[in-house]
């Protein structure tokens, strides 16, 4: 970090301007300054930056010249400098310099002592030179202020729990911090300690609120869409058997084994629909449950992509889709195979549903300690901006419309490649089609 070497003549300078508060500091109370405290701190724990903001402003006027805000950080657990208050703009932007940097800032090494032993900072007479025994090179650190006086109090909940710290030091007002002067910033930190932890609860609690708002919003569009999506084949399959009995009951010589099959095989393919689709909610309520256990067992990939062209068969000739596979030399990974077989199984079926009849490739190809499987379709495309789209929930390609499905299939592929430790990416041209790439390591990632 770096800091100028100003000589004190250049403080002085630099420092115009501001207000020595001593003769106010001689004639406030204890009582006047908690007030004083009250007042700036009423109703900010509803909003978290704000009461961060408030707090170093109010914590300068009361205690006299400047403050800073540490926190430990809630994620990382590491020190940060949050905010910083002193009511002289320069001024401001030199404590910023000096303090605000965390990782970086003058005082950081300091802070962190006193959050590690919970006990206060109390220098009415100070110096930069105070801060060697904190610096590994015993070097003195540069600052554009003259700091003659420095608090740093801890804060720490009722529970126990060390939020962070106050830092507070004067420069202009001339009269030194006494034990006066200690027992507000003890009495202010305390106080502190309890808004912030308020905050953050009501904080944590509105992000929470957000998040069950969210999955309910999910939850109401899976119902209302698997509920669509259900019917459909529902009411087909209804339509079907109900024409099959009328005409067996009014006109059975018309019911000809022909006759008879065509309604069999339709029933039929509205049966499979309706397993892909109970197949896909059970998934979904898998993952999101965090109830998928990966089953690791030697695989041969062409093999799972035989088979599951073998299952697809009936719809590939009712859409009349050429499907090619395209096998490099024997592709064998350790894997799991229901999840490999539901990938290479929606690929397959969305290139075949949004290929309009033309030719499908499914290709894999043996990359050493890597596999690719790829298929390819000759369809409508992908719009760029859509590539990541179509992998989240309830999201289709934007040449979707009129297809069936509930926007979940590639969202569960991700879910189950992720879950292999491979990737999947998508390359379109819209109007010539789209190409979905797999790619899985052959052996799973050393446990732990």
């Amino acid at each position: 970090m770096s800091t100028s070497d100003k000589t004190d003549g250049a403080f002085k300078d630099s420092e115009v301007g501001l207000d020595d508060r001593s003769e106010e500091l001689s004639e406030r109370t204890e009582e006047d300054a908690q007030i004083r405290f009250y007042r700036a701190m009423a109703d900010t724990e509803a909003d978290y930056g704000r009461l961060l903001a408030n707090l170093s402003r109010a914590v300068a006027e009361v205690i006299f010249d400047f403050c800073v805000v540490y926190l430990i950080d809630e994620q990382q657990d590491k020190l940060q400098a949050a905010t910083a208050y002193h009511p002289h703009r320069q001024t401001l932007q030199s404590i910023h310099r000096a303090f605000a940097p965390g990782g970086g800032g003058i005082c950081d090494k300091l802070v962190e002592r006193v959050l590690s032993r919970r006990e206060n900072y109390f220098r009415p007479r100070w110096r930069p030179s105070l801060l060697k025994a904190y610096y590994d090179d015993g070097e003195a650190p540069q600052l554009d202020i003259a700091i003659h006086s420095l608090m740093v109090v801890p804060m720490i909940t009722t529970d126990g729990e060390c939020l962070g710290a106050l830092l507070v030091g004067r420069h202009t007002t001339t009269a030194s911090y006494d034990e006066t002067d200690l027992a507000l910033t003890e009495w202010i930190a305390s106080h502190a300690s309890m808004k912030l932890e308020n905050a953050r609860l009501y904080r944590d609690l509105r992000r929470a609120n957000k998040q069950l708002d969210a999955a309910v919003q999910i939850r109401n569009t899976f119902i209302s869409i698997a509920s669509h999506e259900l019917r459909t084949p529902l009411s087909t399959l209804k339509l079907q058997a109900g024409i099959l009995r009328r005409t067996t009951q009014k006109n059975p010589e018309k019911v000809t084994q022909d006759t008879l099959l065509s309604k069999l095989d339709s029933i039929d393919q509205q049966v499979d629909h309706l397993d892909r689709l109970l197949d896909q909610l059970l998934n979904v309520s898998r993952i999101i449950d965090g109830g998928l256990t990966v089953n690791y067992e030697s695989c041969h990939l062409e093999r799972i992509i035989e088979e599951v062209a073998e299952r697809f068969h009936g719809e590939i000739e009712a859409t009349e889709t050429p499907v090619k596979l395209d096998f490099d030399d024997a592709v064998i990974g350790v894997w799991d195979r229901e999840r490999l077989d539901h990938v290479a199984a929606n690929l397959l079926s969305n290139a075949i549903k949004y290929g309009d009849g033309n030719p499908v490739i499914v290709r894999t190809e043996n990359h050493g300690d890597e596999a690719m499987l790829q298929v390819v379709d000759h369809g409508h495309g992908i719009a760029p901006e859509a590539y990541e789209l179509i992998f989240e929930r309830f999201e289709r390609g934007v040449h979707t419309r009129g297809k069936k499905g509930l926007g979940l299939g590639l969202w569960i592929v991700r879910e189950y490649v992720e879950s292999l430790h491979g990737t999947i990416e998508v390359d379109s041209t819209v109007g010539e089609g789209s190409t979905f790439t797999v790619r899985l390591p052959v052996e799973p990632p050393p446990a732990g």
